[in-house]
């Protein structure tokens, strides 16, 4: 059974309102954040899918070529990313994320979700559980509409987790990170 045209509409409008009010809430909180939220997406990027080019970092964010240098230079200098050789291309740089942007990311993901409790104050556990459930479906539905796979089901959820080491593929490596090919389990 397909969604009716009205159905869909609701759904746009409500999308977008959660956007709005999204963003205004990450604002509100700004102060409380070790990171931006643009810095959070990158991170979070390089974590779902680590040893990338540059230019497929820019390709899944909204930032372009120059914004991402910049917000790239600075991750670096906090010691969250780092570049090295690509091995399939000596002229280019793979990003990856460091250990300690990796506990940055999960500090600030504890951070945020600390501040939407009072937020979701309304809410029973069970409203809330099936709320996430279904916005994770709706970002699988979406993801799957453009031949992507949702990442943020790759994000650490848990404190003291050792994090992966990054191993550059090697020449011929099937789903090669940084290649705009995503690895899979």
């Amino acid at each position: 059974m397909s969604v009716s045209h009205a159905t869909a509409e609701e759904l746009v409008r409500n999308l977008f309102d959660l956007q709005r009010v999204t963003r205004k809430v990450l604002k509100a909180t700004a102060a409380h954040r070790e990171l931006t939220v643009v810095q959070t997406n990158v991170l979070t990027l390089l974590t779902c899918v680590p040893g990338r080019r540059a230019k497929d970092i820019v390709a899944d964010s909204n930032l372009g070529a120059s914004g991402m240098s910049r917000q790239l230079a600075v991750l670096e200098d906090l010691g969250y990313v780092q570049r090295i050789p690509d091995p399939q291309d000596g002229r280019a740089q793979l990003v990856d994320i460091t250990p300690a942007g990796r506990r940055a990311l999960e500090s600030n993901l504890r951070s945020d979700a600390e501040s939407l409790v009072d937020r979701l104050a309304d809410l029973s556990e069970e409203e809330a559980a099936r709320t996430s459930a279904d916005l994770g479906r709706l970002t699988e539905l979406f993801s799957a509409s453009l031949g992507m796979s949702p990442l943020t089901a790759a994000l650490p959820t848990v404190a003291g987790d050792p994090a992966p080491t990054f191993d550059p593929p090697h020449p011929g490596a099937p789903g090669e990170p940084g290649r705009g090919e995503e690895t899979r389990p």
